[in-house]
C-alpha cells in the first residue's frame, strides 16, 4: 500500500502566502468600493466591509404554486434583484429604506451596482422562520466594463429577522476572483416599500 506522499514545508508556506496576497487584493478593491470598517481581534487584522441590499421586489418572478395565502409554494423556482448600497445606508435612514414604492432606488447617487438572486423554496414563501430559501446570488458592482467586477454566493437563507448566517463564497471576476478565502455573512433587517426585504452582508476575512 503507497504511503501518501508528503508536501514539502517550503511550499506549503509559499502557497499560505499566495492565499493571503489574493486575499489582501481583494479587500484592497472592497476598501475602495465600500469604505470599510477595520476591527483588531484577538492580534490579527480581521477586516469587515459591510453593504447593504434593498430588494426590489417588483422584479420578483417565480414558476409554480402557491399555498392557501396566495404566497409561492415550498419547491418553486424564483428570480429577483436589488440596489447594493455602502454598509450603514439602513442604519442611517431607516431599516425599510433603500427602494421606493415603484422599485426605483431610493437613493440613487449611493447606489454601488445590482444584486442578483435566483434560487427556490424551501418552505413556503410566507415562511417566517427557519430555512426558506436556497439561492444564488451575483453581486455586480458598478464599473466601466460590465462583469468586471462581480462576486458570486450561494447558500441557505434565513426567514427570521436580524438572524446571521454564513454564505459561501463561490468565485467573482477582477479582484474579486479570488474571493473564495473570504467570509461573507448575511441577515435580514425589514421588509421594504416593494413588500421584500431589506438585508445586510459583512464580507470579512483576517491576515
Amino acid at each position: 500500500m503507497k504511503q501518501p506522499m508528503s508536501f514539502p514545508l517550503a511550499a506549503a508556506a509559499q502557497a499560505i502566502r499566495g492565499m493571503l496576497r489574493k486575499a489582501a487584493a481583494v479587500f484592497v478593491l472592497s476598501l475602495v468600493i465600500f469604505g470599510p470598517t477595520t476591527a483588531l481581534a484577538g492580534g490579527n487584522r480581521d477586516h469587515r466591509v459591510a453593504f447593504d441590499v434593498a430588494m426590489n421586489g417588483l422584479t420578483f418572478s417565480f414558476e409554480g404554486a402557491t399555498n392557501a395565502n396566495g404566497f409561492p409554494a415550498d419547491g418553486t423556482p424564483f428570480i429577483i434583484r436589488g440596489y447594493i448600497y455602502p454598509g450603514g445606508t439602513f442604519a442611517r435612514h431607516g431599516t425599510s429604506s433603500g427602494v421606493l414604492p415603484d422599485g426605483t432606488a431610493e437613493f440613487p447617487d449611493k447606489v454601488l451596482g445590482v444584486w442578483y438572486c435566483r434560487g427556490w423554496h424551501l418552505q413556503d414563501g410566507d415562511a417566517s422562520s427557519g430555512p426558506v430559501v436556497a439561492t444564488t446570488q451575483i453581486f455586480e458592482f458598478k464599473s466601466p466594463v460590465f462583469g468586471s467586477k462581480t462576486l458570486v454566493s450561494d447558500g441557505i437563507e434565513l426567514a427570521d429577522f436580524n438572524v446571521a448566517f454564513e454564505r459561501v463564497i463561490t468565485g467573482g471576476t477582477g479582484a474579486f476572483r479570488h474571493a473564495e478565502s473570504l467570509q461573507l455573512i448575511q441577515k435580514y433587517v425589514a421588509f421594504n416599500a416593494t413588500q421584500s426585504f431589506n438585508t445586510s452582508f459583512v464580507l470579512k476575512g483576517t491576515r
